[in-house]
């Protein structure tokens, strides 16, 4: 895949050689594999390092690409908004769409729950989390205060004695668990933990100065009508994601967050680490946010669809929006790593 990439980029480029242009239409495509592609990279590095304008022309187009999308997707559905970021570990964006928008959170605050609860419990991840019991058994502690009485039966059975690390894995990718209840009063469980939505807010905000539009004010599952939501930017939560995946040093809490967030691996695209989200009830919102890690290099993607005020309880056109969008993004990062992973 990546050989198939380099071949279409020195197309694309039309790049010449000691001043004679190389056609690549005219390639013998009988020769070996391994001759082709040692000759291609080659003829690629050689290029790059004497056209340096051609990467960012590169990511332009890319950009270009999601650009289209997003236009042609707010035209068919203009009561649908989007926000996007799309970048790299160094902090530098690719593509930026209403990306300093506050919209509603949903699930994908978790992330900067998992960061401070693994910073908290650095030393006793693998040991059962004591105060984890006397919380759900206590039907009027604010983690489980608004769950129905079945609900609470199920979000006991389901997380008793679990450790530290299994509770943020069944907040995250529901790990060890079943049912919605005990998934969303996991991330409730630890919010208490840490003291409250307020108190964890702050906590964020200190470790991220600049995720200033990230707010944690309710319990999952809390009535968001008669709570003040938890809301986020695409550019906040894209400031979450770039501390996870920088890979300069050796880091305890990043490597025990980034398990927890691992969703699949891919021989091409990288190891994929996620948390999304999603809210049904109005404004509805669904988020997919994480980034793609090839051979140290990443990219890292935050797309957001929200729906203010649907006026029916349909998802999904959000959802196939938000998922074809997602996709668009996602493969346009992995282009632009590729080609810069490419370089010298």
């Amino acid at each position: 895949m990546l050989l198939h990439r380099i071949i279409e980029y020195v197309r694309a480029q039309n790049w010449t050689m000691n001043g004679a242009k190389v056609n690549m239409n005219k390639l013998n495509t009988r020769i070996s594999l391994p001759a082709l592609f040692v000759g291609i990279l080659t003829l690629a590095l050689m290029s790059c390092s004497s056209h340096v304008e051609s990467p960012q022309t590169f990511i332009e187009e890319q950009a270009g690409n999601i650009e289209h999308a997003v236009a042609r997707l707010e035209g068919e559905s203009s009561n649908i908004q989007y926000s996007i970021w799309l970048g790299s570990p160094d902090g530098e964006a690719w593509y930026r769409h209403n990306a300093d928008t506050l919209r509603p959170a949903a699930s994908a605050i978790k992330t900067a729950i998992l960061i401070e609860f693994f910073s908290e419990q650095a030393n006793s991840l693998d040991m059962p989390f004591t105060e984890l019991n006397g919380m759900i058994d206590n039907p009027l502690n604010p983690a489980i205060s608004h769950f129905d009485l079945s609900q609470q039966a199920a979000v006991r059975s389901e997380l008793r004695g679990l450790t530290a690390r299994q509770l943020a894995e069944a907040m995250i990718h529901k790990k060890h668990i079943e049912t919605n209840a005990a998934y969303n009063a996991a991330a409730n469980v630890i919010i208490e933990y840490l003291g409250g939505p307020a108190k964890l807010t702050e906590r964020v905000r200190h470790r991220f100065p600049r995720a200033d539009g990230l707010q944690i004010a309710r319990y999952m599952l809390a009535d968001r009508q008669k709570n003040t939501d938890n809301l986020l930017t695409a550019e906040s939560l894209s400031l979450l994601l770039i501390f996870l995946a920088k890979n300069t040093t050796d880091d305890a809490l990043r490597d025990a967050s980034r398990a927890v967030l691992l969703l699949e691996r891919d021989v091409s695209r990288g190891d994929h680490y996620y948390k999304g989200g999603t809210l049904t009830s109005e404004p509805q919102v669904r988020i997919e946010a994480g980034w793609w890690d090839h051979n140290g290099g990443a990219c890292i993607y935050v797309v957001i669809a929200t729906r203010p005020v649907s006026g029916e309880k349909d998802f999904d056109e959000i959802r196939a929006n938000l998922g074809e969008l997602s996709k668009i993004v996602q493969d346009a990062g992995i282009h632009i790593r590729d080609i810069l992973q490419a370089l010298p």
